[in-house]
């Protein structure tokens, strides 16, 4: 599943979801609830999330795009 792939992402460069949410100036439990793909992030969270990651928006908005597409997740 690609959310995962998001998750590496993010302990890649942060120790922790809780230090990358400090990072965003976000709540732990927004940026988790959106890592676990319990809320589709909008286009400025998508943008902020990418940023931060030293990621291109395209590489982190199809992460998000391909999971909606995969069936059984």
């Amino acid at each position: 599943m690609n959310l995962n792939k998001l998750n590496g992402m993010i302990y890649a460069r942060y120790k922790s979801q809780a230090q990358m949410a400090d990072a965003l100036g976000w709540s732990r439990n927004k940026l988790n609830t959106i890592v676990n793909g319990k809320r589709e992030p909008d286009l400025d969270e998508v943008a902020a999330i990418a940023a931060n990651l030293g990621e291109s928006l395209e590489t982190v908005a199809n992460i998000f795009l391909s999971r909606g597409h995969q069936s059984g997740n």
